[in-house]
Parts: C-alpha cells; sequence; structure tokens
C-alpha cells in the first residue's frame, strides 16, 4: 500500500507581491517604484484639469483684453482733458455716436450705439451740454449721457490782450459763434451798448469814438465766464462789459493809498502819480502796457517810461500800435509800418494813440494808474525785448544806451519774425476740413 503522500503545510507570506502585467510595467515606468507613486497617480489628472482651466481662463481673458482695448477702452487713458459735448434735441444714437467718434471720445461708434440700444437707454439720452474726457470708456460716457447731468451752460475764457477779433475767432472755434460777423458788428454799435460800460460812456463823452477800429475795444474784461449754451452775441459782449465795470470799481474809483512809517514812529502817505489821464485814457495805455510786457513788475516800468514821454511831449513809439490795424505780432518793424499814418501809430502820433489796442487785465489797468515811482524819478524814456519768447525787457534811460540794446537784439528779433512767417505759411497750406 502506497504510503500517502503528506502535503506540506506553506505559510504564505504577510505581504504578497503583485504579479506584473503589461499594465503595471507601464505604470511602474510612468510613475516610478517609489512610495508616493499613488499620490502622484491620484494627483496627476487633478493637476492637468486644473492647468487645462487656467489655458482657457488665459485665453478668454487676452481675448477679452483685445476686445475691450480695441472697442471698448478710452480713447487716452491718462487725459485730464475735459471738454464740452452738445446734444441736439432730436438727434439720434447713430448721430450722437458718430460724433462722439469724431470728438475723439470714443473708439467705435457702433459699440456705443448697440450698448445704448441693448440696455434700452434710448429714450433716457438727454439732450444739452456734458462734460466728457477721452479718459472716459464706454460705459462711463453711457452713464453720463443718461444721468441727466447736462448743462445749458459753457464755459469761455477770454485772455488778458486779446483783440475783439481775437475774441470773435475764440468763440467760433468753440462753438459759441457760428461765425464772427454779428460779433464783430455789434462791437462797433455804441448806442447799443453805451449805456453798459462807464469806459465807453467817457470815451463818448470826449467825442473820441470815432475812427476807431472797434468802439468796444478795451471795455470786454478778459476773465473766465459761464454763459448760456444758447447766448446770443450780444448777450456776451453785456456779459463782458458788465465785467469791465466792476474791474473799473475796483481799479480806477478805489482808494490806493498807501502809507509807512519813519523813524520817528510818525505815518507818512507814500507818493503815488497823478497823470491826470481820463477814464478811457488809462484803458487805452493799459492796453498798450499789456502789449508790451509780460510780468506785473515790468507792467509798472513799462507804465512810468510811457508816462514820463507824455509828460516830457516826447512820441510813445509803441511797437504794437503801430501794427494793431495790419493783426501784425513782429518784433522787428519796418521803416514802412513805422512809419504809417493813422491814429494808432504812435512813431506817426503824438500822445496815446486814439482808443485801446487790446482788452487789459486788471494788472495793467493797475500800472497805467500807479507806474514804477522809481523809475519815474529817474525819468527812464526807453526800453527793448531782449531774447525773443522770454518776456524779458530791458530798460534805458538815454538814447544811446537803447540804441545798443536795440542793435545787440534786433538779429534775434528779426529770425524770430522770419520763423514766425514760415510757420504761418506752412499753417495756411494745410488742406481744410472740408467746411
Amino acid at each position: 500500500m502506497a504510503k500517502k503522500r503528506k502535503r506540506r503545510a506553506t505559510r504564505r507570506p504577510a505581504i504578497q507581491s503583485e504579479k506584473y502585467s503589461i499594465r503595471a510595467l507601464h505604470e511602474d515606468r510612468e510613475y516610478g517604484l517609489y512610495w508616493y507613486a499613488w499620490l502622484w497617480k491620484l494627483l496627476r489628472p487633478v493637476l492637468i484639469f486644473l492647468c487645462s482651466v487656467l489655458m482657457v481662463i488665459g485665453m478668454v481673458s487676452v481675448g477679452y483684453d483685445r476686445i475691450y482695448g480695441a472697442f471698448f477702452a478710452p480713447v487716452t487713458r491718462d487725459s485730464v482733458e475735459v471738454v464740452d459735448f452738445q446734444i441736439d434735441s432730436g438727434e439720434t444714437v447713430t448721430q450722437i455716436g458718430q460724433r462722439l467718434e469724431d470728438a475723439k471720445l470714443l473708439r467705435d461708434r457702433r459699440v456705443f450705439k448697440y450698448m445704448v440700444q441693448f440696455r434700452g437707454l434710448t429714450n433716457a439720452l438727454s439732450y444739452g451740454v456734458f462734460r466728457l474726457s477721452p479718459s472716459m470708456n464706454v460705459d462711463e460716457i453711457i452713464t453720463e449721457l443718461t444721468s441727466g447731468s447736462q448743462t445749458n451752460e459753457r464755459v469761455i475764457t477770454i485772455v488778458p490782450g486779446w483783440t475783439c477779433e481775437d475774441i470773435a475767432n475764440y468763440l467760433v472755434e468753440i462753438g459759441a459763434l457760428e461765425d464772427t460777423k454779428e460779433f464783430l458788428s455789434l462791437c462797433n454799435n455804441v448806442d447799443l451798448f453805451v449805456g453798459s460800460s462807464y469806459a465807453l460812456r467817457d470815451a463818448q463823452n470826449a467825442g473820441t469814438l470815432a475812427g476807431r477800429k472797434y468802439a468796444l475795444e478795451g471795455y470786454l474784461a478778459p476773465d473766465t465766464y459761464r454763459v448760456f449754451t444758447t447766448a446770443t452775441p450780444e448777450s456776451i459782449i453785456r456779459t463782458l462789459l458788465n465785467q469791465h465795470n466792476k474791474v473799473i470799481d475796483s481799479v480806477y474809483y478805489a482808494n490806493h493809498t498807501e502809507y509807512y512809517t519813519d523813524e520817528e514812529g510818525v505815518y507818512h502817505e507814500v507818493a503815488t502819480y497823478d497823470s491826470g489821464l481820463s477814464m478811457d485814457q488809462i484803458v487805452t495805455l493799459a492796453s498798450m502796457i499789456e502789449k508790451e510786457a509780460a510780468t506785473r513788475e515790468d507792467y509798472a516800468r513799462v507804465s512810468a517810461v510811457f508816462h514820463n514821454r507824455l509828460r516830457q511831449g516826447i512820441k510813445l513809439e509803441s511797437d504794437p500800435t503801430a501794427t494793431y490795424l495790419l493783426g501784425e505780432n513782429k518784433l522787428a518793424l519796418t521803416e514802412k509800418e513805422t512809419g504809417a499814418i493813422n491814429n494808432y501809430n504812435t512813431y506817426y502820433l503824438p500822445g496815446l494813440p486814439i482808443g485801446p489796442i487790446c482788452n487789459p487785465s486788471v494788472a495793467a489797468l493797475e500800472a497805467a494808474l500807479a507806474p514804477d515811482m522809481d523809475f519815474i524819478d529817474q525819468n527812464y524814456l526807453y526800453f527793448c525785448a531782449t531774447e525773443p519768447g522770454s518776456g524779458k525787457l530791458v530798460f534805458s534811460i538815454d538814447k544811446a544806451e537803447h540804441d545798443a540794446n536795440v542793435a545787440m537784439y534786433r538779429p534775434l528779433w528779426e529770425e524770430y519774425d522770419r520763423r514766425q512767417a514760415l510757420e504761418k505759411a506752412a499753417e495756411a497750406q494745410k488742406p481744410g476740413d472740408g467746411n
């Protein structure tokens, strides 16, 4: 009988190794045989998903930035300019968008139109004047145009030294006037405005208005004003004349008496200059000072030179008076220009010109009444410009010194005038805007 074969019990290992398959081999090669392989196996699909999401977000962000920059962004991000934009009653969204784009306030008029219509704001657009900036994006502009913040006023700024023609051209440029004709015509309508201006009435009483280029020259006060967008040329002129009356009250009729204390503590009145000039003559002198000087200190010095020459019967020989009728702004005048025979040219005319040659500032009016007393006492009689563009003047007591100064600086003046003439000619040759 065959012996039964005893089966030997074998103990299985506590940890049984997994048999290798093709798949297990690939996984080991992919993840490695390290202890954290299982963690990487879990994280890898998560990281792939996150990277995919980030890539999609990046592409969307880049696309949005490009679209926003091309259609919705401000025209100029860093601009501090603010302009008055007027919407007239009856204008369509398309017309408004076109004008916004033409004014460089929008990048694309179609985006403006679609956003207004999509948001149902077509009827919310109000007519009037709005304060807009190139730094505003489309949404900000739409918000402003539908917020009811429009104004029926506009700001105008009249610069000291401007003539009536300068003011008229400026008002046309900003859209306050359609053309200059009516405004300039009114500037010679004495009967209409004589009751609105102290100085104009003074000139009429003196009989000096006849022969002036513009009767209102000198009386349109330089300042910054708010006027209605519907303001007529007449109403604008009255606004400027009323302000000039206030200036006259504060300057011509004011008490400018000053005092000083001596070593013994006694008060003394500071000596002032009594020119004996009328109100209209003071305005005329101030207009010359405005054109000749650039600083308050030089205003008083130029005033002293003119007062000294008036007192001694010497012709004033002021260049701006010689070129006023020509509308020129030159430094080096020719003999023909200084020899022109008219009632403004003080090279030809003794004393003051027939009337003001511009609209002077308060500072120029004050200087006309209160010249530099040191220059009065030292009898300064001459001055001339120095380097063009510097605004500086050089003063002289005697003619020989003055002639030397003129000889020194005249070549600079001539070169400056030549450049200005070339720039003016180049500007004139530019193609028009088609209007």
